[in-house]
């Protein structure tokens, strides 16, 4: 780690929460790659968060939070509802920010980000 380093993001791209039962063999099949990266993700930051409080560095670790209701389902309208989502939980993680720490550095850079979307 970084020696000037006080603050890590992260986001996960996938949680255990948005597998859904499979309906038939293919979403089976399918399962067991979202199972494993889902899982590997979630025991990632965990990791990483515990080796962070081991080296006694004082690192704040803000997790942006996966939203349940995202889907695995491969469609264009399944990716415009995700992208949305990611907004609006990364909107929330920052607004929260904003409130303990006063900064609004990354929040700005977002917020232009959008505009320029």
């Amino acid at each position: 780690m970084k020696p000037d380093l006080d603050e890590v993001w992260a986001s996960r791209i996938l949680d255990i929460k948005q597998i859904r039962q499979p309906e038939n063999l293919y979403d089976a099949l399918n399962n067991l790659v979202m199972l494993f990266v889902a899982t590997t993700s979630e025991d990632d930051v965990k990791l990483f968060k515990y080796k962070v409080a081991e080296s006694g560095r004082d690192i704040r670790v803000i997790e942006i939070p996966v939203d349940a209701n995202i889907s695995c389902d491969w469609t264009w309208e399944n990716l415009d509802q995700s992208i949305e989502d990611g907004y609006r939980a990364t909107n929330d993680v920052l607004s929260a920010y904003r409130n303990t720490t006063g900064d609004v550095t990354v929040a700005k850079l977002l917020a232009a980000s959008n505009d320029a979307a």
